[in-house]
C-alpha cells in the first residue's frame, strides 16, 4: 500500500500541478488567492493537527508525554517572545524552520545515506523552493517583510542565493558519487517537478504558489505519513480516523483565526497571522523529527 501511494500520488502532484498552473493562467488574482486560502485553511491546517497525539502515540512514558508537551509549549513561547524582540530574525528563522521541514518531507527517503548531513540538504533544498518563489513574486514579498519587519530583500540577493543554492544541489550527485552514497531518486523527474512549480510560481500569485507546494508538495505527503505513523496503515478506516482526530484543534484554529480577522486590523492581523504560523512551525517541525527517528 505504502509503495502503491508513492507512485501515484507522485503521478498525481505533477497532474495537478500542470492543472493549477492552467489556473494560474486562466484566472486573475483574486480567484487564485482564493483557491489558495480554501487549501491552506483546509488540508494545510489539518496536516499540524495531530501533532499531540503523534508524540502520544511516540511509544513513550506518560511522564515523557508530559515533558514533550512541556517543550512543545516552550518552543512556542520562545517563538513569540523572538519575534517580539528581534521580528526580522524571526522571520529569518521561519523561512529556514520551514525550508527544513520541506525539504525533509520531500527527500527523507531520497537521501538516507547521506548521514548527518541529511539536515543541511533538506534546508538547502527548501531554501531553495523558497528563493523560487520569491525571486518571481519579490513585490509581494516585500509587502509581507516590510510589514512586519521593517526591512526589504532585494532582488539581486535573491537572485544571487537562488544561484548559489541551485549549485549546490547540482553537486549532491558529484558528491554521492565520490562518497559512494546512493540517492534514490530520478534526477529528470525532479527538474520536472521544480520547473512544473517554477511556471506555477512565474504565473501566479504569492500566496497561490505557496498554497500549491504548501498544501500539494508538502501536506498531502505529510499526512499520508502521519496516517502510516499513527494506525500503520493507509485506508479509508485510517484516513478516517486522522481526520477525526485533527477535527477539533482544526475547528479551534479556524474559530481563533476568524475572530482574529474581524477583531483585528488589517496590518495586525497579518502579525498575528505571521506569529501563528511561526510558533506552530517551529513545534510541529520538532514533532516531525521525532516521529521519524
Amino acid at each position: 500500500m505504502k509503495q502503491v501511494f508513492k507512485i501515484d500520488y507522485q503521478d498525481f502532484m505533477i497532474i495537478i500541478t500542470f492543472f493549477l498552473f492552467w489556473i494560474s493562467i486562466q484566472f486573475g488574482e483574486v480567484i487564485e488567492d482564493t483557491i489558495a486560502y480554501i487549501f491552506v485553511l483546509s488540508l494545510g491546517i489539518i496536516h499540524g493537527a495531530n501533532d499531540l497525539n503523534i508524540l502520544q502515540k511516540n511509544k513513550i512514558k506518560k511522564h515523557n508525554f508530559g515533558k514533550s508537551l512541556f517543550i512543545y509549549l516552550m518552543i512556542i513561547l520562545f517563538c513569540m517572545l523572538t519575534y517580539w524582540i528581534f521580528p526580522f530574525i524571526a522571520m529569518l528563522a521561519f523561512i529556514i524552520l520551514s525550508a527544513y521541514h520541506f525539504g525533509e518531507q520531500h527527500l527523507e527517503k531520497k537521501i538516507a545515506d547521506f548521514g548527518i548531513l541529511k539536515g543541511i540538504v533538506y534546508t538547502i533544498y527548501g531554501l531553495f523552493i523558497f528563493s523560487l518563489l520569491f525571486h518571481e513574486n519579490i513585490a509581494d514579498v516585500n509587502i509581507i517583510f516590510s510589514g512586519l519587519t521593517d526591512t526589504e530583500i532585494s532582488l539581486p540577493l535573491v537572485q544571487y542565493i537562488l544561484i548559489s543554492l541551485s549549485v549546490l544541489l547540482l553537486l549532491l550527485p558529484v558528491y554521492a558519487h565520490f562518497k559512494k552514497v546512493s540517492i534514490k531518486f530520478n534526477y529528470f523527474k525532479e527538474l520536472l517537478y521544480l520547473f512544473v512549480l517554477f511556471l506555477v510560481f512565474k504565473t501566479g500569485s504569492l500566496i497561490f504558489g505557496f498554497a500549491v507546494y504548501f498544501v500539494f508538495w508538502h501536506s498531502i505527503p505529510s499526512i499520508a505519513d502521519q496516517i502510516r505513523f499513527l494506525f500503520g496503515t493507509q485506508n479509508k478506516r485510517s484516513v478516517t480516523k486522522y481526520f477525526k482526530a485533527a477535527l477539533f484543534y482544526w475547528i479551534l484554529s479556524i474559530s481563533g483565526l476568524v475572530i482574529a480577522y474581524y477583531a483585528l486590523d488589517s496590518q495586525l492581523f497579518k502579525t498575528v497571522l505571521f506569529l501563528i504560523l511561526f510558533a506552530v512551525t517551529a513545534p510541529h517541525t520538532w514533532v516531525m523529527k521525532r516521529m521519524k527517528e
